[in-house]
């Protein structure tokens, strides 16, 4: 046998690219086998390794020499490629054994170039190892039978004279003999050649060729490929036409510019607003304009073209998808109390928390969660059960305040309880609370753009939206035109709140480099910024030695907390209006605590090293982040601008575990776990409402805006500004009644998975239903009803929409099967649609 008389490393590398090689494609399979009827897997299953095959008789081929060219470049190429191989499935591996996914190479390739990013691949350092030990001793284990099975079956494959099997020597009656055992070999290789050739042939593209990929080839095609192949190509036309026939337009009215999609009229009549120099976010405003039909020359009246026909901006008159509630009355509540007293918005402050899931904002008693963790003691009894639920009472008592929903436990007091914030809002106060909201992407600073922009996050991977056009104003910019409207006496700045500048600050503990957020901050118009790298630098204003990171990003929100004092203190000496921007983090991965803070233990013993690690961490990070929103809201108490401050509270996304789904965490995840989040518009003036209404964070500028005009927060021409702008955008206002439908037409809600340009969600204000839309051929078509199905425990899946609809019609209906027709087709527009409004380049 040639493997005794070779160097034991030559076998050793071939064993090494045989085992990591067919341990990712088991791995790949296993995660594929409940989407291919098993009938179906039987028979192509031949087809799965061809990749493999070649792979495997190409390194034997260059380890048979030991001299010659073939000797240099199997001596290159081969441990190479094991290598390449071996890391790539110990990356596999560790992978699925974290979050139970598959490894996207585009993506990680993608963040393995920015600093910070590796910083997140190296936090699963230890499960790499683990993984990449295990390889090493299957391979050493394997390595005679690898090198045995080849070199048998292709010496008599391919003819070769091997070492162990022929001399110059041998007569030639052993020759023949050797050749007659050669022959079957070559026989039933041939006839296993011709049967995968002709399987090759018939099966069908999805998704059995992504199935077929091999690494190191897969990986070598993600650094190679600029961007996913689309798996159908996007259609410009709007596709359900009959909605948006001139029959359904409406006529312009106030400050509502009418709706006429696809109409002849191109042209829309400018504001007086835009008559000057615009700032930052207001180019479409801006262009240079030409008068046509015969209108003045004054632009006081007539019709204004743009000039610009190849640059794409959003024009709400020419959106299909568009559906505005404006021209609905306040709702009841808030009319009667805006009439009964002043509601005073002087400040606004926004905070996008990390990973806060609804139903943890705030934890309820008989919740998914509270079942699980019941579920994990193997017995509990009364007086078990009693202490564990108030111990899970104390975990979000400022969720419980803000939200005005009772967690459902029984109050306990605890020795720290005087520490934290109490509510100055009177018995009824305190603002709205959203239930039903989806937030707009898992990934999130696509989700910080929603937040603060108004506008959908752009349907590709990770943040092209940096270098691509934000097609609407921010309201940080929006605020900065209100400032150049201003008029200043010469006596100077004003004491009338209405006639001050605002300013707007963002801030987080953690760093802005990652995924370039810093850059990303200053293109959405942020003035200043604060992010851990201004804080740790020895001479920052608030520095100490004892700065504890608490994760691979940064700190703990605490350190920021004087940041956030100064910038209320430079506003209050300043005459200023505020709004401050901040950015929680502690509850993201790791789920880490800083020193001093005790970490509950709220699952079983038994289980927390186990099954519910991941989650017992994330409920103490989010005990944490809770407190810290009480000391927020008593700086604000502090300062004694709390009553005359708009808090807004939002998750960029939620969270996915192992309690939820088979999959964990955001990336490639579109389980709703991901998607649900808070939604809370504080004020202690305003009455305490419950409104439940499928929207997204989409709603949240229109909101606002609504809210300053309606609380009389703007001075006439700033009001005017806004109710024009509140046309413009494509979110419903939350302080009137949200509308589901509309002559016909449904709210269509998207949701962009991360990492961005592979899957996203297409849903409806109008009905429950869900379905997850690949972009990409390899990924399925996934359908839920969140009535029936809130946690998405029992899925509809279909490698077709096809076959996802026939699927559906047979449990749902033919109503449920038509919606998931016409939601494939609405959502793969929208995506064309969306980088057309961002001008990017494919």
């Amino acid at each position: 046998m040639i493997a005794h008389r070779q160097p034991f490393v030559r076998p050793f590398l071939l064993a090494i690219l045989v085992v990591s090689t067919l341990a990712s494609k088991i791995l790949h399979l296993f995660q594929h086998a409940g989407s291919i009827p098993a009938r179906l897997m039987a028979v192509y299953f031949p087809t799965f390794f061809i990749q493999e095959v070649l792979l495997f008789a190409a390194t034997w081929f260059f380890l048979q020499k030991f001299t010659g060219l073939r000797c240099i470049v199997g001596l290159i190429i081969v441990p190479a490629t094991a290598f390449l191989t071996f890391c790539l499935c110990s990356s596999q591996l560790s992978f699925y054994f974290v979050t139970g996914s598959e490894v996207r190479w585009d993506a990680v390739t993608s963040v393995g170039t920015d600093a910070e990013g590796r910083k997140l691949m190296l936090s699963g350092l230890k499960p790499f190892l683990g993984s990449a030990c295990i390889l090493l001793i299957m391979s050493w284990v394997f390595t005679r039978v690898c090198s045995a099975v080849f070199d048998q079956w292709l010496s008599a494959l391919f003819g070769f004279h091997s070492h162990g099997d022929m001399h110059e020597e041998a007569s030639i009656d052993d020759q023949k003999t050797v050749t007659r055992r050669k022959r079957p070999v070559r026989l039933w290789t041939l006839i296993g050649f011709v049967g995968t050739l002709v399987l090759l042939l018939v099966r069908p593209k999805v998704p059995y060729s992504h199935m077929s990929g091999a690494i190191p080839f897969t990986f070598l095609e993600a650094l190679v490929s600029s961007s996913p192949a689309v798996s159908q190509p996007v259609e410009n036309a709007f596709p359900l036409p009959e909605l948006i026939s001139e029959g359904h337009w409406k006529a312009p009215d106030g400050y509502f510019k009418g709706w006429s999609p696809y109409s002849d009229s191109g042209a829309t009549s400018l504001p007086d607003w835009a008559s000057g120099p615009l700032p930052a976010g207001f180019e479409r405003w801006s262009q240079k304009k030409q008068h046509v039909g015969g209108a003045d020359t004054n632009g006081e009246t007539g019709i204004e073209m743009n000039t610009t026909a190849k640059k794409n901006y959003y024009d709400p008159v020419h959106d299909p998808l568009r559906i505005t509630n404006l021209d609905r009355k306040l709702l009841e509540p808030l009319a009667q109390a805006f009439k009964d007293h002043h509601v005073p918005i002087t400040h606004v402050v926004l905070v996008m928390m990390e990973s806060a899931r609804k139903d943890v904002f705030p934890f309820k008693s008989g919740s998914h969660l509270h079942r699980e963790i019941l579920n994990s003691y193997k017995s509990l009894d009364p007086d078990m059960i009693h202490q564990l639920n108030a111990n899970l009472s104390h975990l979000t008592p400022i969720a419980e305040i803000l939200t005005g929903e009772s967690g459902g436990f029984p109050k306990t007091r605890r020795d720290t309880e005087s520490s934290l914030w109490k509510d100055t809002a009177e018995a009824g106060m305190g603002g709205l609370n959203i239930n039903g909201v989806l937030t707009g992407a898992s990934l999130s600073f696509k989700s910080e753009i929603m937040n603060h922009c108004g506008i959908w996050p752009l349907p590709v991977d990770w943040m092209d939206e940096i270098t691509s056009d934000i097609y609407q104003p921010c309201i940080m910019q929006v605020l900065d035109l209100f400032n150049q409207f201003k008029q200043r006496s010469a006596a100077g700045p004003s004491r009338d709140h209405l006639e001050r500048n605002w300013t707007s600050i963002f801030v987080q503990a953690v760093t802005g480099i990652f995924a370039d957020q810093n850059i990303l901050n200053d293109h959405l118009g942020f003035e200043k910024k604060i992010y851990s790298e201004d804080i740790s630098q020895e001479g920052a204003k608030h520095y100490h030695d004892d700065m504890e990171e608490i994760n691979y990003f940064g700190y703990s929100e605490r350190e920021v907390y004087p940041y956030m004092e100064d910038a209320i203190d430079d506003a209050i000496k300043k005459n200023e209006r505020l709004f401050l921007s901040h950015f929680t983090s502690t509850t993201h991965h790791p789920w880490a605590l800083p020193k001093g803070v005790r970490s509950e233990q709220y699952f079983s013993d038994e289980n927390l090293m186990g099954k519910h690690e991941d989650m017992n961490s994330y409920l103490n990070s989010v005990r944490f982040v809770d407190a810290w929103l009480g000391e927020m809201l008593g700086l604000l108490d502090k300062k004694g601008i709390s009553n005359e401050t708009l808090v807004v509270f939002v998750g960029d996304h939620g969270q996915a575990f192992q309690e939820d789904s088979p999959v964990t965490g955001c990336y490639g995840n579109g389980h709703i776990s991901n998607f649900r989040v808070p939604l809370v518009f504080r004020h202690p003036l305003l009455p305490k409402i419950q409104i439940t209404a499928n929207a997204t964070s989409l709603s949240i500028i229109p909101t606002i805006l609504d809210l300053l005009v309606q609380t009389k927060s703007l001075n006439e021409n700033d009001s005017g500004i806004a109710l024009n702008l509140m046309n413009e955008y494509e979110g419903q206002s939350l302080i009137r009644p949200y509308k589901a439908t509309d002559d016909g037409r449904q709210a269509w809600n998207f949701n962009i998975i991360s990492p961005g340009g592979e899957m996203v969600s297409v849903g409806s204000a109008a009905v429950p239903y869900r379905l997850i839309l690949p972009l990409t051929q390899e990924f399925e078509f996934v359908f839920s009803n969140l009535d029936t199905d809130p946690d998405e425990v029992n899925l509809l899946r279909g490698w077709s929409v096809e076959d996802l609809v026939s699927q559906v019609r047979s449990v749902y209906g033919d109503k449920a099967g038509q919606w998931v027709a016409e939601a494939e087709k609405v959502g793969k527009w929208w995506v064309g649609e969306t980088k057309r409004l961002y001008n990017h380049a494919e």
